[in-house]
């Protein structure tokens, strides 16, 4: 994967989140993961590409995906990453998401397309067709980290 570095001007840590201070760092991971909450008000968590942009996590998604159906009936999210087998390097963010189903393909954001080329190769897929099955954008705001 391609290097991207995408400074988080707007987030620093505070007294009663200083690890949100720590989310610029997790920038060139290949996927988070995403756990929102069922209809049923269970736990759903699954992996996804993502950017950050302007201090905040960017998901595409397909329209009719579960994950968004998540978001739009309960925005509260919860965001992990990969951490090392011993995980002594733990960051979990807390946010709410919003769903916008048109108008922002994830062409939209450059640094989305040079950081996943490679996927979209694996997958052969265009920007272009990545644009056209992956419409819908998940912005997540993150509001407190916690971690070791």
């Amino acid at each position: 994967m391609t290097k991207i570095s995408s400074p988080i001007e707007s987030m620093t840590a505070s007294a009663e989140s200083p690890k949100l201070g720590e989310i610029a760092g997790k920038a060139d991971d290949p996927v988070l993961w995403l756990g929102t909450v069922t209809s049923q008000g269970r736990p759903s968590i699954r992996p996804v590409w993502f950017v950050l942009h302007e201090g905040k996590f960017v998901i595409f998604s397909t329209p009719n995906a579960w994950k968004v159906r998540h978001v739009q009936a309960n925005p509260d999210v919860c965001i992990t990453f990969h951490t090392d087998p011993a995980a002594k390097n733990l960051l979990v963010v807390a946010g709410r998401a919003e769903v916008s189903l048109e108008g922002h393909p994830p062409s939209s954001i450059p640094a989305y397309g040079v950081k996943y080329a490679s996927g979209f190769a694996d997958y052969n897929y265009s920007q272009q067709r990545f644009d056209e099955l992956y419409p819908t954008r998940i912005t997540v705001t993150p509001e407190r980290a916690w971690g070791w």
